[in-house]
């Protein structure tokens, strides 16, 4: 299985702004455990996934999840 960048960083904004994994999944229409293999870097987040996160959240892309 291929090693993917994780997201530390969006992982503490995430923690630092009381959001909870749920319902960033939710957004996404994905699982809990699918978001946590992309947040730890076992899976990659599409670019859909990067433009739907950033807009509802209002972060960029290039601070979260550009390496």
């Amino acid at each position: 299985m291929p090693k993917f960048k994780s997201y530390d960083k969006f992982k503490g904004w995430l923690v630092e702004h009381k959001i909870k994994q749920s319902e960033v999944a939710s957004l996404l229409g994905i699982s809990e455990s699918n978001l946590n293999l992309k947040l730890n870097g076992k899976q990659d987040f599409s670019i859909e996934q990067v433009r739907t996160i950033c807009s509802h959240y209002g972060i960029s892309a290039d601070e979260y999840f550009i390496f």
